[in-house]
């Protein structure tokens, strides 16, 4: 804890001198400033650190939603180290650089793949001489049901030509299952791995939230976009087949679009 420290000055007396046409008056003051007496400073003190999250206490997380840290009362001398992201105390996400996101810059945090009820997040932050603080926040999640047709299903296609022309998307054979937990696990035609957050409902809408990086090893941390990446599908199934198609409105990753738009069949 830093405290504000005051000088004060002792002196015998304060003498004024006035220059005037006639010759010179002195005046002495007779009132002098003693060791009691403060003297006044613009000197501000330094605040506390501090870290806030962007998600309140008490807040029911239903869709996926962005977590942030705000850090404050950093200095030049001990800036901040890391910001630490913790689910129910287990660590889920580090981030060392501002802005302080969960899941990175723009993603999101999905409480789909969290069991539905009470979860406390945490957020600690480390400056480089070793002072920390915390915030704490005791949220509620849901689950939202996939529908049938799409829980635990996999499918698989290779997206149509013409390719897309503003996007670098491996040509070949993608497979894609529909998690209970909300999330879309794909494989790319030259083996990569990500993932997708995802919303169904039973009348046809399927939304898509961007990566949810932070449930799976860094070797499958791929995705469609880098931020801000929610859009929005349609889906319905004819036979054994899944139909994907856009909306009318664009997606904010191309190369998302191309890959899912089209005519998905059952995978083995």
């Amino acid at each position: 804890m830093r405290y504000a420290t005051f000088r004060f000055i002792g002196v015998l007396g304060l003498v004024l001198v006035m220059a005037g046409c006639g010759g010179a008056t002195t005046t002495t003051s007779s009132e002098p400033i003693t060791s009691e007496t403060p003297v006044a400073t613009s000197i501000a003190a330094t605040p506390p650190l501090a870290v806030t999250s962007s998600i309140a206490d008490g807040t029911n997380l239903t869709t996926p939603t962005a977590w942030i840290a705000t850090v404050t009362g950093q200095s030049a001398t001990s800036p901040v180290d890391r910001v630490e992201f913790l689910i129910d105390g287990d660590l889920a996400w580090v981030e060392h650089n501002a802005p302080y996101s969960f899941n990175d810059d723009g993603n999101l945090l999905v409480p789909s793949v969290l069991d539905p009820g009470s979860h406390r997040l945490r957020v600690d932050v480390y400056t480089t001489s070793g002072v920390a603080a915390t915030s704490e926040a005791n949220v509620t999640t849901t689950r939202p049901l996939v529908p049938a047709e799409l829980e635990g299903k996999g499918f698989q296609h290779q997206p149509s030509e013409p390719r897309c022309a503003t996007c670098d998307m491996p040509d070949g054979v993608w497979r894609i299952e529909f998690g209970a937990d909300g999330v879309i696990r794909f494989d790319d035609p030259l083996g990569g791995k990500g993932t997708e957050a995802f919303e169904a409902t039973s009348d046809g809408v399927l939304t898509l939230y961007g990566p949810t990086s932070w449930i799976v090893p860094e070797e499958a941390r791929g995705g469609f976009c880098e931020s801000e990446g929610i859009t929005t599908m349609t889906w319905q199934i004819s036979g054994a087949d899944l139909i994907l198609s856009t909306s009318g409105t664009d997606d904010p990753c191309p190369g998302r679009a191309w890959v899912f738009t089209g005519t998905w069949q059952p995978s083995s």
